[in-house]
C-alpha cells in the first residue's frame, strides 16, 4: 500500500521536530506482535514503526535516540537497528542527562566517591564507559551529540548526585576531555555535534569559550544556552557563534534540546532561514522532546490536533486522560476510539482497554501504551510543520492563525541573523523576547 501520509516530504525547509523514542517502543514495533492481542483489521505492531518509509499509516525519517536508555554493554535489535539507513535519519543523545543524575544503569565508578577530586579523576579513568558510549552512538544513530558534563548538577535539587560538589570549572574540564576523547577514537560512522550549555550568561560564555575549537559537523544547545534560556538568551548564543564562524560549511547541524512547544518550532525556522542566508545554505536546526512517549506510557493521555489561531492560548498542546471503562472491554458493543491520527481512526475502545479484572479494574497494557505513542507521535509532528505552513507559506492571512508576536519575533529574528550589527536590534527587542518567553507552555 502507497504510503499517503509521508510527514517528511512536509519538512524540507524547515526546523526539525525529532521525537524521542524509547527502547521498549522501538524494541515491541520490530516485530508482529501478540496476535490473539486485540488489533484493529490488518495492523499489527510492526505498522506502528513510523520510521519505515513503507508504513501503511504514516511515515517519519527523524528521531532522537539515546544510550541513556541502556545499561553498559547493552544492545538491542530494534528499528534503530534495523532500520533504513538511506530513508532514516536519527540523532544520538550520548546520555549526559543520566550521567549528571547518576542514574545510568551499570555505570557504578562514582558510587560513595566524596570530594569532587575524586569524581573528576574516577571519570578521568572511566575510559572503557566513554569508549562504550562513542561506539553505543556510531552504530545506532547518524549524528551524536558529545559527552557534556551538565552544569545543573551543581543545583541543590541534584545534591544527592555524583557531580554536584564540582566547581563550574571542573564540569567545563571534563567536557574538554570529553572533546578530546572523541576528537581521538572516533572512527567516522556518526557526525558529531558540540554540546553547548551553561546556566546563566556568564558560564555560558565560559563553557563556550572553552569547547568552540572542537569544530565536528555541527552543534547542540542544552540549558541557558538553549530553550530554558528563553528567547533572547539563545538567539544571542546563536548570534555569538555565528559570528564566531561556528556556522561554516561542514558544521552543518544545530540542536537545540528537549523543547516540542509550538512557538519555538517556527522560531528555530526562522534562525534556520537566518543562518542560511548568511553563512551556510546547507545549515539545518532541530529540536526534540519525549513528551508523546511520556504522555501516553507515564501518564496514559492523549494529545488532542491543536487548532491553530492568532491567539496564544491555540498554540499549545492539550491531553486528555485515556478514556477507561470496563463497559469498553466486556460485551460486544463497539465504542469508536473518540481522537484522530492515521492509527486512531482505525480504532476502537477495546484495543486501549486491554484487561479487565473484577479486583483490580480496567489496566491498559504495553501494546495500549505504544498504540497510544503512536497516535501522540503523529499529533506532535504534524503540528509542528502545520505551525511552521502557517507562519512561512504563501498565505495572505497568516494573521488568522499565527499570534502576532510570534510573527513579529521571526521578522527580529531574520533581521538580526542577517546583519552584523544585531546587538542594538537585540536590545531593543528584550520586551518582545519576554512576551514570547511568558506565552502559555504546554
Amino acid at each position: 500500500m502507497a504510503n499517503k501520509n509521508n510527514l517528511s516530504a512536509r519538512c524540507n525547509n524547515f526546523a526539525l521536530y525529532l521525537p524521542a523514542i524509547q527502547k521498549g517502543f522501538a524494541k515491541a514495533t520490530l516485530n508482529i506482535g501478540d496476535r490473539d492481542r486485540a488489533m484493529p483489521a490488518n495492523i499489527t505492531m510492526r505498522d506502528l514503526n513510523f520510521l519505515n518509509p513503507k508504513n501503511k499509516l504514516w511515515h517519519y525519517k527523524y528521531a532522537l535516540y539515546s544510550a541513556g536508555q541502556f545499561g553498559i554493554g547493552e544492545q538491542e535489535t530494534d528499528i534503530i537497528t534495523n532500520r533504513s539507513i538511506d530513508n532514516t535519519t536519527i540523532l544520538g543523545d550520548s546520555g549526559g542527562f543520566q550521567i549528571g543524575k547518576g542514574t545510568l544503569s551499570g555505570f557504578n565508578a562514582l558510587n560513595g566517591l566524596r570530594s569532587a577530586n575524586d569524581v573528576c579523576d574516577a571519570w578521568t579513568d572511566a575510559v572503557d564507559f566513554k569508549q562504550w558510549i562513542l561506539d553505543w552512538l556510531e552504530t545506532n544513530s547518524d549524528y551524536a551529540m558529545t559527552i557534556d558534563m551538565p552544569l545543573w548538577s551543581k543545583f541543590k535539587e541534584n545534591k544527592n548526585t555524583p557531580f554536584h560538589k564540582c566547581s563550574t570549572e571542573q564540569l567545563i574540564n571534563l567536557t574538554v576531555e570529553n572533546l578530546h576523547f572523541i576528537q581521538n577514537n572516533k572512527r567516522g560512522n556518526t557526525k558529531w555535534l558540540n554540546v553547548v550549555q551553561g546556566t546563566t550568561y556568564d558560564d555560558t560564555k565560559l563553557w563556550w569559550d572553552a569547547v568552540k575549537e572542537f569544530k565536528f559537523s555541527g552543534w547542540s544547545l542544552a540549558g541557558n544556552a538553549g530553550y530554558n534560556g528563553g528567547v533572547a538568551a539563545m538567539i544571542k548564543q546563536v548570534l555569538i557563534m555565528r559570528d564566531e564562524d561556528a556556522f561554516e560549511q561542514g558544521m552543518d547541524w544545530l540542536h537545540v534540546l528537549g523543547v516540542s512547544q509550538l512557538k519555538w518550532a517556527v522560531l528555530l525556522t526562522a534562525i534556520q532561514r537566518g543562518l542560511r542566508d548568511y553563512c551556510n545554505p546547507n545549515i539545518q536546526v532541530s529540536f526534540d522532546s519525549a513528551s508523546p512517549s511520556l504522555i501516553s506510557g507515564r501518564y496514559e493521555q492523549i494529545v488532542q490536533i491543536p487548532k491553530l489561531t492568532n491567539k496564544d492560548s491555540s498554540w499549545t498542546f492539550s491531553m486528555d486522560d485515556c478514556p477507561i471503562d470496563k463497559k469498553y472491554v466486556i460485551g460486544n458493543k463497539k465504542y469508536p476510539f473518540p481522537y484522530s491520527s492515521p492509527i486512531a481512526d482505525l480504532l476502537e475502545m477495546h484495543h486501549i482497554n486491554a484487561n479487565y479484572e473484577k479486583d483490580k479494574g480496567v489496566t491498559l497494557d504495553s501494546t495500549s501504551h505504544h498504540l497510544l505513542t503512536n497516535h501522540n507521535t503523529w499529533v506532535y509532528v504534524n503540528a509542528m510543520i502545520e505551525a511552521n505552513e502557517l507562519a512561512f507559506g504563501n498565505t495572505a492571512n497568516k494573521n488568522e492563525f499565527v499570534p502576532s508576536k510570534i510573527l513579529d519575533c521571526i521578522n527580529v529574528f531574520e533581521e538580526m541573523l542577517t546583519t552584523k550589527n544585531w546587538v542594538p536590534i537585540w536590545k531593543n527587542n528584550i520586551d518582545l523576547f519576554d512576551s514570547i518567553k511568558k506565552m502559555k507552555e504546554s
